[in-house]
């Protein structure tokens, strides 16, 4: 789904400027999964360690934006 963390993360922005605002904050996001099956391989093991440790969470850091 292109541009779905944009929609979300800033609703009232139109959907035509939404490439526009993806250029903008991509390297704040982390990486998309390569797959659902990807996903589901990293969602489903932490939903299990969740269930013994509440406050597990999976750490899936940004790029990061490089300094000029």
């Amino acid at each position: 789904m292109n541009y779905h963390v944009e929609h979300h993360m800033f609703p009232t922005i139109p959907f035509h400027a939404l490439p526009s605002l993806h250029e903008v904050v991509k390297m704040d996001m982390p990486p998309p999964y390569r797959s659902s099956l990807a996903a589901y391989a990293e969602i489903i093991p932490a939903l299990v360690r969740q269930a013994r440790a509440p406050s597990y969470h999976v750490a899936r850091p940004a790029p990061g934006r490089a300094e000029a």
